[in-house]
């Protein structure tokens, strides 16, 4: 069964707030704030969701960049399908949580050593605005990436 979820950047000018996570499969690595699609909720409702519970911030004027295909352990089964949102307007008092602890990182520090290693082909097309669709295949031990697709998106 292929997990539902949604990755939500929070971007300040030229800081990028990111969450190093205490558990699930993103421990230990640096990641926006997103999670598993609950039933009956929407991609953008999740976004918002996790954003607060991770972050204690509210989003508004969320822009879908598209979707994120994750496939892993070195199979060619489709195993995580993440929505991939971003937003500027943000709003409430920012705290660290169970979920992780918060940080802004400039767009120059950005710990990629320290991330998914997807991260580093798609993370500069969203700073940018960009519309894409990505798959992402990794290595046996979910480490390196070791073939990947971006497309454009259109409108």
């Amino acid at each position: 069964m292929v997990v539902q979820a949604t990755i939500c950047h929070i971007v300040d000018g030229r800081r990028l707030l990111l969450k190093r996570a205490t558990r699930g499969i993103s421990k230990g690595k640096w990641n926006a704030p997103g999670g598993k699609i609950e039933p009956g909720e929407s991609p953008e409702e999740n976004a918002r969701r996790e954003v607060r519970e991770e972050t204690g911030l509210r989003v508004r004027n969320l822009f879908y960049h598209g979707a994120i295909n994750f496939f892993m352990g070195g199979g060619r089964k489709l195993d995580i399908r993440v929505d991939l949102f971003s937003t500027n307007q943000f709003q409430g008092r920012m705290t660290s949580t169970d979920e992780g602890e918060i940080r802004w990182f400039g767009v120059a520090e950005i710990p990629f050593a320290e991330m998914w290693d997807d991260d580093r082909y798609w993370i500069q097309l969203m700073l940018t605005g960009s519309r894409f669709n990505a798959k992402f295949y990794y290595d046996r031990a979910n480490r390196k990436v070791i073939e990947y697709e971006i497309r454009s998106r259109k409108m």
